[in-house]
């Protein structure tokens, strides 16, 4: 059964959905009154049925769903600007595997300059991402819609988006058996770099802001790949072996 999220409710246990899930479910699934859907609604999943379709599409809640998709641990993945096509993927899978909010940040060899976009542009980006997180978030069952924070320039702005493990990809660390490092811990943060990878002066902010530099393997992954290779290790210790 298909999945939706529901930005707003009424006093009538009813969800209401937004535009965009309501022209999908009328054009392009052809639901009528009284078929059923699952609604996420603050971070909960509802069986549904619709009752009205216009000017929105209104889900009555029939009842509860215990389905509960996410990880026990909450990761934040620090992300490099790409190339676009290339964050785009990045976007679309981590949302996949279960993180939980992506920080974009311009660092020295970013290959993506943002410094000289208006904030109109800046904003613009962002929302362009957070649709595609949402999108990923319905495809994959999610119960949240992960947040795409706005795009940083400071390393020492990413204190705020510190966890109880803090780690930063690095083709050189030694550290490669980081799983442990994990277990009973409620959040993670990992910082992926650009194509160029990190520069010294950068490692030696992130150090400052202890950071552990991990090694990702034995192979050196592109960009884009890192951050999927990390999830994926995150989803088997903590969902799967745990």
């Amino acid at each position: 059964m298909e999945c939706y999220f529901a930005d707003s409710s009424n006093s009538n246990q009813q969800l209401v959905l937004d535009q965009e899930d309501t022209t999908h479910i009328i054009k392009v699934l052809r639901h009528k009154i009284g078929d059923e859907v699952v609604v996420v609604f603050q971070g909960k999943k509802y069986r549904t049925k619709i009752v009205s379709l216009t000017p929105f599409v209104v889900c009555q809640i029939i009842e509860p769903l215990e389905s509960d998709s996410e990880l026990p641990i909450k990761i934040t993945l620090v992300m490099a600007l790409l190339k676009e096509q290339k964050f785009d993927l990045v976007i679309q899978k981590a949302v996949e595997l279960g993180v939980h909010q992506i920080v974009p940040v311009q660092l020295e060899r970013s290959i993506s300059v943002v410094s000289n976009l208006n904030t109109s542009k800046l904003t613009s980006k962002v929302a362009r991402w957070q649709k595609i997180a949402r999108a990923a978030a319905k495809q994959s069952n999610r119960n949240i819609i992960p947040e795409i924070m706005p795009i940083i320039s400071s390393i020492s702005d990413l204190k705020k988006y510190q966890s109880e493990v803090n780690f930063l990809a690095y083709e050189n660390a030694a550290i490669a058996n980081w799983e442990p490092n994990l277990k009973q811990k409620q959040s993670v943060t990992i910082v992926v770099g650009p194509e160029g990878g990190i520069s010294e002066k950068e490692l030696k902010s992130f150090a400052a802001l202890k950071f552990t530099n991990i090694s990702l393997g034995r192979t050196i992954l592109r960009a884009e790949t890192a951050p999927l290779y990390f999830l994926s290790v995150v989803n088997y210790y903590s969902a799967i072996k745990n």
